[in-house]
């Protein structure tokens, strides 16, 4: 009975490992997905104002309308702006095919995160449940869950740091299946608005969050498992 519960314990461990960074690092993305801040930052940063002819009020009500369109809150992109002093549609229709695609990607990183928080939370407490030290299990878990994706996330920090365009053309070929991501940036608002820098930035804001949290989780689950093993030789002494 005891190898079953430890069993039981052991395979639910696993997938906390596996699952925990998976739901970290979608809900860092989210958090910057939809941080209109972040946006009107980087508009600032790389003067997006002068790049698509539209006032900064402007470029703030169309940022509006595409997140709220992301997040599954507005069925269409259908928007009009003053472009340079015209009262225009501010996308055009391959802008709004790729933006559907987009939003059905951001979806179903939404139901995944979901899935896998909720299996985290079931395996957490079937994990308390089973387990004959749940102290010591608790830090086994947060030590592994931090300092095994650090590995996999710092490789790819460093890969986007040297060749950003190489592996964001990789991303658009793995999770798209067709080239309305291939804007043309003298005439699409869309790629004006968010240029290659506004997905370097959060692409790099994002990774170094998850790395943090990630060293954050390791450095705290060592000294505490450190100091449950001194605890334990010591009352063996």
């Amino acid at each position: 009975m005891i190898n079953k519960g430890k069993a039981v314990t052991n395979i639910f461990k696993i997938i906390i490992i596996l699952l925990l960074p998976m739901v970290t690092l979608l809900s860092i993305l989210e958090y910057y997905a939809f941080n209109k801040d972040f946006y009107m930052d980087e508009y600032l940063k790389y003067d997006i104002s002068s790049e698509t002819k539209m006032s900064y009020e402007e470029l703030a009500r169309v940022t509006d309308k595409l997140i709220s369109y992301i997040k599954g809150e507005e069925e269409n992109l259908r928007i009009k702006a003053i472009i340079d002093g015209n009262i225009s549609e501010v996308f055009g229709k391959r802008e709004k095919a790729h933006m559907i695609d987009v939003k059905e990607l951001f979806a179903k990183g939404r139901r995944l995160r979901n899935t896998g928080l909720i299996v985290t939370v079931i395996s957490i407490i079937l994990v308390l449940w089973f387990s004959r030290n749940r102290k010591e299990d608790t830090f086994k878990i947060m030590f592994w869950s931090g300092i095994i994706p650090l590995f996999t996330i710092g490789i790819l920090f460093i890969l986007v740091t040297i060749d950003f365009h190489k592996y964001f053309t990789y991303f658009h070929k793995i999770f798209f299946d067709n080239d309305l991501w291939q804007l043309n940036p003298k005439t699409d608002v869309l790629i004006q608005m968010l240029p290659l820098g506004f997905f370097t930035d959060i692409t790099i804001r994002v990774l170094i969050w998850f790395i943090g949290i990630s060293v954050f989780m390791t450095i705290i689950a060592y000294f505490k498992l450190r100091k449950i093993r001194i605890d334990r030789n010591s009352t063996h002494v």
